[in-house]
């Protein structure tokens, strides 16, 4: 992505130099430049600048253990982050979910899973709200028809979410553990 960005920066200021160099055109001469220079001062202030500030870990941005990194993997193979947010906005919608969200909260994360819509909760903050089995059980069977089906106090009926049943009960236990570490 860098070398194709680097390649139309470069295109546009050879095309910039000559414009200005060759003379045909005023507005080319002009606008040429002014677009590259915007491009630039974009792509510094948007990709360069952020990475050169060290933002601090805070509370919540600590190392995951090796199961929960591998249950990580397994979130985002699986697309989970389509669906399900890992962010409190300060935002009234958002009241009632726990701390706002701060940069340093992701300190460990790549990729970042913030979300990209809100279809099922946010779980930035579901470590111990529900126990490991409840989270196992919501995995295999997410759309019981009965509550005698869920078995399980908290469990929605009618959830849109897929079945995970697919996956290898040490998949589902890594699964289990990324869950139980997003405090």
């Amino acid at each position: 992505m860098y070398t194709a960005l680097i390649l139309f920066i470069l295109a546009g200021t050879i095309i910039c130099l000559g414009g200005i160099y060759y003379r045909k055109s005023i507005a080319l001469g002009l606008l040429v430049p002014g677009a590259v220079l915007l491009i630039i001062i974009a792509f510094l202030s948007t990709v360069v600048l952020p990475y050169r500030e060290k933002i601090p870990a805070t509370e919540k941005g600590v190392p995951y253990s090796e199961k929960a990194l591998l249950g990580r993997q397994i979130y985002v193979r699986e697309g989970c982050w389509y669906c399900h947010t890992q962010q409190v906005r300060p935002i009234r919608q958002d009241e009632g979910l726990g701390n706002i969200s701060q940069p340093g909260d992701y300190q460990y994360d790549y990729p970042h899973v913030l979300g990209t819509e809100r279809t099922g909760p946010d779980l930035s903050h579901v470590a111990g709200k529900y126990e490991d089995e409840w989270h196992k059980n919501h995995l295999i069977n997410p759309r019981p028809r009965t509550l005698q089906e869920a078995g399980m106090a908290g469990k929605v009926l009618g959830s849109v979410m897929p079945p995970f049943s697919f996956l290898s009960k040490e998949e589902i236990d890594a699964l289990v553990a990324y869950l139980q570490s997003l405090r």
